[in-house]
């Protein structure tokens, strides 16, 4: 079955078919022209032999009396005439045939192509003395031979390969509008449609049409780009604020280990800036050791999280705080882990707070238990004393039993004095909030050391010390103790030191606090019972109650302070106490509560009772 072509396709073979036409036409013209010119050079240089031929016979007829008498002249007239009008080959021959002088040249010899003129010679009288024949080479014959051949190839080559380019145009054209049509119709494009003549029109058209609807829908898709961006750009600002307000801190690092959000809060609680921790391994900024190093460990490299963690650690600033903390991972759509992250709050305070309630809690147990025994207690110290009193009045008590008497009523004394200093201890305390010079405040508590043999003190107060708000002479027992603690832990011989300082905070938020310490070179405290020493009745005096450190700790918890000790065995003891400069409350947080049990008034702290 015959191929059908369309018009379109008809139209490019035909303009295809022209178009090698008019190159063949073009190529015979060339040619055509080029057999022209040859001919033409042809004639000019057989008009050129005549010429010279005339030119020669003219000149040999004049002197013919001269070179007839003598063929050597002949032959120098001839090589003039040669060399005058630059021909090959020069003879004269006579009128029998017979040469009578020649100049010939290799070329002309060699040459079966030169052209031969021939002129007979007259003398004046009209009688032919001779004939001259003139042969020469067309110097140009051989280049046009040799073009001639170059341009048969040239114009055959190029009608082959006019052709061939020629088919291989018409399919380079055709080939994409046939996979157009078949594609067309394969999508049950009619493309010969009615009103149309053309099946490549409406294709043209149609291919239009869904170009401008791409057009339409990369600006829609431009557009909703544009929108895409501006809400991720939004919602990524939106992270960043709520990072930024959220109190909680948080850390965020990749996949491999890189620190890549730190906000504010982080920066906060951990004394970190953003800027130094961006880019940087966990490891490198925190330790490899740290905790918080542990948890990024347990999330990226075993896949662990944690919920809800509390442990203590420190700062860059060797400042101690306790951390609530949880981790989890960063994953991506397809569950990939990205990162991890976590998430802290700083617990310091709550944590003091809870240690506020658990010692409140243990003085409510004890003021329950000081109330109920109290009463009996001294009511039986009081009948034993009065005994001891009616016995000794016996006019026949004799010394040994006056001794005996005298020594159970001193004992029952010192066993209500014990008992009034453990009620003095478990009652609550009232402050008398005032204005307090630190500096008075110490020269007050070292006026109160009776002896100083073989002991040094030193004051280390930081200029321009702000006043706090406390209770004088409460707090000036606190400091009494210390420094007598101090003095009796340096046994006889040692170096005291008493600093007050502000304590520097980074944080604006974070209140002002003035830092009291103690410290001595003295025989140190035991780690095993440093745990222990602020609980009532523990010493390892001989004469201590035990009494006088928890009475400490009970005075700056009721000033919302804080102490810390640092001891070395051998080496020494250092108390610190940590104090609001603006805040002190007379709610001693359960304490006055818990106590209230007991029947007397809670009286004003005895300054005066130093104890140990």
């Amino acid at each position: 079955m015959a191929k059908k072509y369309d018009r379109y396709e008809l139209e490019i073979i035909i303009s295809l078919g022209f178009l090698i036409l008019f190159l063949i036409s073009t190529n015979f013209i060339s040619g055509f022209s080029f057999e022209r010119a040859v001919r033409g050079q042809y004639s000019q240089f057989e008009i050129s032999i005549n010429m010279a031929a005339n030119l020669i016979k003219t000149e040999l007829e004049d002197k013919a009396p001269k070179w007839t008498r003598s063929s050597a002249a002949l032959f120098e007239n001839l090589q003039d005439l040669a060399i005058l009008t630059d021909v090959g080959a020069l003879s004269v021959t006579d009128t029998e045939g017979n040469v009578v002088a020649e100049i010939n040249t290799a070329a002309v010899r060699d040459s079966e192509n030169s052209l031969v003129v021939k002129r007979p010679l007259v003398n004046s009288d009209g009688k032919t003395i001779g004939y001259l024949l003139i042969s020469s080479v067309n110097p140009m014959e051989r280049a046009f031979r040799r073009l001639s051949r170059w341009d048969l190839i040239f114009r055959i080559g190029g009608l082959l390969g006019a052709l061939i380019m020629g088919g291989y145009f018409l399919r380079a054209i055709l080939y994409p509008y046939r996979r157009i049509k078949r594609e067309a119709m394969d999508f049950n494009l009619d493309i010969k449609p009615e009103g149309r003549e053309q099946g490549i029109e409406y294709i043209v058209d149609t291919f239009k049409d869904i170009i401008l609807e791409l057009e339409e829908g990369r600006e829609q898709l431009e557009n909703m780009y544009a929108d895409s961006e501006k809400r991720a750009d939004s919602l990524a600002r939106y992270n960043e604020y709520i990072l930024g307000s959220i109190t909680s801190g948080v850390v965020i690092c990749d996949s491999s280990g890189k620190i890549s959000r730190f906000n504010p809060s982080a920066e906060k609680i951990l004394q970190y800036f953003e800027k130094d921790c961006r880019g940087r391994h966990y490891k490198e900024l925190f330790g490899a050791n740290h905790k918080l190093s542990v948890l990024l460990d347990d999330a990226l490299i075993l896949g662990t999280v944690h919920s809800r963690l509390e442990f203590e650690i420190k700062r860059p600033d060797n400042e101690k705080l306790w951390l609530g903390c949880s981790s989890s991972m960063i994953n991506d759509e397809n569950g990939e882990g990205m990162g991890a992250a976590i998430l802290m709050i700083d617990l310091t305070e709550i944590r003091r707070l809870q240690e506020i309630s658990s010692y409140s809690e243990k003085m409510a147990s004890l003021g329950e238990m000081s109330a109920g025994l109290a009463h009996e207690i001294r009511n039986s110290f009081a009948a034993v004393i009065g005994f001891a009193n009616l016995v000794k009045k016996s006019p026949v008590l004799d010394k040994g039993t006056a001794d005996l008497v005298d020594s159970l009523k001193n004992e029952s004394l010192a066993a209500e004095a014990l008992l009034s200093r453990f009620l003095n201890y478990a009652r609550p305390l009232e402050i008398v909030p005032e204005p307090i010079d630190l500096r008075q405040l110490a020269e007050s508590a070292i006026g109160n050391l009776s002896s100083m043999d073989n002991i040094s003190l030193e004051t280390r107060f930081e200029e321009n010390l702000p006043d706090i708000t406390g209770d004088f002479a409460l707090l000036k027992q606190v400091l009494s103790n210390l420094l007598l603690n101090a003095c009796d832990a340096v046994q006889g011989g040692g170096h005291i030191i008493l600093e007050i300082k502000m304590n520097p905070r980074k944080n604006p938020r974070e209140r002002n606090e003035m830092v009291i310490s103690v410290s001595d070179n003295g025989i140190g405290i035991d780690p095993s019972k440093k745990e222990k020493i602020f609980e009532p009745f523990y010493t390892d005096k001989a004469n201590g109650t035990g009494l006088g450190l928890a009475l400490v700790k009970k005075i700056v918890i009721l000033h919302r302070g804080r102490i810390e000790v640092h001891s070395k065995p051998g080496k020494g003891t250092r108390f610190t106490l940590y104090l609001p400069q603006d805040h002190c409350s007379n709610d001693s947080s359960g304490i006055k509560t818990a106590a209230s049990a007991l029947p007397e008034k809670a009286p004003r702290l005895d300054t005066s009772d130093k104890l140990r």
